[in-house]
């Protein structure tokens, strides 16, 4: 049975390695999710990378599959679909990886540890 199990491991490995696109920087700052529909809420990012992020706040309007804008204090906000939510804590995927010249995100990305 274990050579089993390690065998589906393996391949499930070669068909997604590593399942995220990029590493993720731990951080914990403030920023604000906004629906299409008005809803907006102020959220804690737990952590970022140029593809996503991770965010913790009292958003109960937001769901599975929404889309949303997530900004930080002074800098444009950036497009998402919320991919899970768990607990008062949602994965959103961005719909376009960080712009290279959004100085705000980026200086966030890299400010601290990577996972």
């Amino acid at each position: 049975m274990g050579t089993v199990l390690a065998h589906i491991e393996a391949i499930g490995e070669a068909i997604m390695p590593g399942r995220r696109k990029a590493a993720r920087s731990i951080v914990h700052v403030g920023a604000s999710v906004t629906s299409a529909h008005g809803d907006s809420a102020k959220v804690t990012i737990n952590n970022v990378s140029t593809h996503g992020c991770n965010v913790t706040g009292d958003a109960e309007w937001m769901r599975m599959g929404s889309f949303v804008g997530v900004g930080l204090e002074g800098s444009q906000p950036l497009q998402a679909i919320v991919r899970w939510m768990r607990d008062g804590t949602a994965g959103l995927e961005f719909l376009r990886p960080v712009p290279a010249d959004n100085a705000a995100w980026h200086e966030l990305i890299n400010s601290i540890s990577n996972l």
